[in-house]
């Protein structure tokens, strides 16, 4: 029995697909007559699966695209399928990669990917910028299983920050790549982006596995030590900093609160400072609401001073620096990934602050969403964006008193072409409603 010595000396495979496997030998043997090519074929097929999905470096995924979760006290769009959930996060992301995923020009040694991107502050002849890259590397881990090539681009990802490294500290990237390549244009870092890479490879690792040609789960916790904790977070403050050249310990931006990326780093590395720095943003969560948002509970783009309060206009980007705008509109989406990831109360509390002021403010009519508020409400302009829009949906799913929002606000985004930043926040965020986007802090359990 032949078929039978094979399983048995695959020790690869798991007992139970062993058992599997082992029982189909037998009908292999038992119909060798007329049924000898037809069973062989499925034993080819079944037999190259597994050895996929036990060695992720052959090709496969440990969790591959839909993971279809149920996060614990959340709620998805009630008015559509899950399979139609699916099929609309597949067709975005087919038009988000057509859009945006370029190749490297051949100047960077080994070449690789990256997400077209001019970023706020360049000169103009970047390509792209850290921000796009982490969450380009971001997306081609959770759409894995998917997309044949995720693997591919996410390595080629990986290429282009370890080639253009930041200026200031070599475990981050450079915040921005110029057009044409050339690692004397690399310049300091942007925290937001080192810290959605290093998440990104802690995704990877439990994906794929680290033992390939690139070590994820290395490469991911010396970035978080030596990268993000060495040189964009205060060791005081416990707050993040705005890149890796700005030393005011109490500057920071609301759009780095990435709390559930913290609790991550904790579980990768054991360090209970990541503890420190999700409690100092809920801290400055809290302050920020009862001082200065009481009836929206909105953050501004940038927070300073001891005492966090809003930066005044101008303090860095724009005149909107103090206000509810295009770097503050992620905060709903990163309080629903931890609340969603963790379950913390305290992501569930600001997130519904937030919701019901929205409800109430556009009639709960999310077309009615702008891109921009005051923090006391008051819209900045009159026109919309995917990337408000998106965060604000993503934020009903931690309630079952968001439904009807919830669901109007899928049909709304679920087809949204928007522009670059539209579009990748748009993305994402529908990766978490729909289920689809998995904690490396608990990949062993979900």
């Amino acid at each position: 029995m032949p078929y039978v010595l094979i399983c048995l000396m695959n020790k690869s495979l798991n007992k139970r697909l062993l058992v599997f496997l082992f029982l189909l030998a037998g009908i292999l043997d038992i119909g060798r007559e007329a049924n000898m090519g037809f069973f062989s074929r499925l034993f080819s097929s079944v037999a190259s699966a597994v050895a996929a999905r036990e060695n992720p470096e052959l090709g496969g995924a440990n969790r591959p695209f839909p993971q279809n979760l149920i996060y614990p006290g959340c709620i998805k769009p009630s008015n559509v399928s899950q399979t139609d959930m699916n099929n609309s996060v597949k067709s975005y992301y087919d038009y988000w990669k057509n859009t945006y995923v370029r190749q490297s020009n051949g100047v960077t040694p080994g070449g690789g990917y990256y997400v077209f991107m001019k970023g706020t502050g360049g000169s103009g002849n970047e390509i792209t910028t850290s921000e796009a890259h982490g969450y380009g590397m971001i997306i081609f881990a959770l759409i894995a299983g998917y997309d044949s090539q995720a693997k591919q681009h996410f390595d080629g990802m990986f290429n282009m920050f370890d080639k253009h490294r930041s200026k200031n500290n070599p475990n981050n990237m450079s915040w921005v790549i110029d057009k044409s390549e050339s690692s004397s244009k690399d310049q300091d870092s942007a925290t937001d982006g080192d810290m959605d890479i290093a998440y990104a490879l802690l995704l990877a690792h439990h994906q794929w596995g680290s033992n390939g040609k690139i070590d994820y789960l290395s490469q991911a916790r010396k970035i978080i030590t030596d990268g993000v904790k060495g040189a964009s977070m205060s060791p005081e403050t416990k707050r993040a900093l705005l890149g890796n050249s700005f030393t005011d310990k109490y500057a920071t931006r609301a759009s780095d609160w990435m709390t559930d990326h913290f609790k991550a780093y904790q579980q990768a590395t054991s360090d209970n400072f990541w503890g420190e720095a999700t409690n100092t943003v809920y801290d400055m969560i809290k302050d920020i609401t009862v001082n200065y948002a009481p009836s929206t509970g909105l953050m501004p783009d940038f927070i300073i001073s001891r005492a966090a309060r809003p930066a005044s206009p101008n303090f860095l980007e724009a005149k909107t620096d103090g206000d509810y705008s295009w770097n503050a509109c992620r905060y709903p989406w990163r309080l629903a990934t931890d609340f969603a990831h963790s379950g913390s109360p305290e992501a569930h509390a600001a997130a519904n602050k937030v919701v019901n002021w929205l409800k109430s403010s556009t009639g709960a009519d999310p077309r009615n969403i702008k891109a921009g508020y005051k923090l006391d409400g008051t819209p900045l302009v009159n026109y919309g964006s995917a990337a408000f829009s998106a965060p604000f949906a993503a934020a009903c799913i931690v309630d079952n008193s968001h439904q009807a929002f919830l669901n109007s606000s899928w049909d709304v985004i679920k087809n949204w072409k928007d522009s670059y930043d539209g579009d990748r926040i748009n993305l994402l965020c529908m990766f978490l409603i729909s289920g689809n986007w998995w904690s490396p802090a608990s990949a062993n359990s979900q």
